[in-house]
């Protein structure tokens, strides 16, 4: 029975050495489809991440909605009222000298404490939209390279696996090659190649 063993281990350790220098096309297929299903993974956490944002929104109360308009209401308002002031100026320039005179009488803390409202709200918008495009934009960016990544896999794929195919239907369309097989050269008959 040793001299079994020592010829298995020869083939064994062929195959192992094999390995090294063409893939193995069982593990390849293994490979993909773990990483098909690591992908369809990621995929389906990324909608549930977008449906639990959505579903949360359908989920409110009259409350809820209150506040969210409360909220939407400053910016709008800040910018009617710088607007209509030019629009005042010479429909009404009286009204309009009285409303400058009196914002020229409120003490300075005022006009400080007004300014650093104002900033901190707009610029704090401002930071989270910054914030949020910058994300976005290095999704898209991956998401470009992946596409590009998987563009270049499916091509190696299909110069890997079809060279020889290619090669031999030139060859057998040319009368280069010669075929033995009496089911390949009917079906070759039958598609016209020869």
């Amino acid at each position: 029975m040793a001299w079994w063993n020592f010829i298995a281990d020869i083939f064994t350790g062929g195959k192992e050495v094999a390995e090294v220098f063409v893939e193995n096309s069982e593990h390849r297929g293994q490979r993909q489809h773990e990483q098909q299903m690591a992908d369809i993974d990621r995929d389906r956490a990324s909608l549930e991440q977008f449906s639990a944002e959505f579903h949360n929104r359908l989920n409110r109360t009259w409350w809820d909605s209150l506040v969210d308009g409360l909220n939407r209401l400053p910016r709008p308002l800040l910018t009617v009222a710088v607007l209509s002031f030019f629009v005042l100026a010479p429909i009404n320039p009286e009204r309009f000298l009285l409303i400058a005179k009196s914002f020229e009488l409120m003490p300075p803390g005022y006009w400080a404490l007004l300014s650093v409202i104002i900033s901190f709200y707009f610029g704090g918008r401002m930071q989270l939209k910054s914030q949020d495009l910058k994300i976005r934009r290095e999704a898209v960016t991956a998401a470009k390279e992946l596409m590009a990544m998987k563009r270049e896999f499916r091509r190696l794929a299909d110069e890997e696996e079809s060279a020889e195919s290619k090669i031999f239907d030139t060859a057998v369309m040319r009368g280069e090659a010669k075929v033995n097989n009496k089911v390949v050269e009917e079906w070759l008959e039958a598609r016209g190649t020869r």
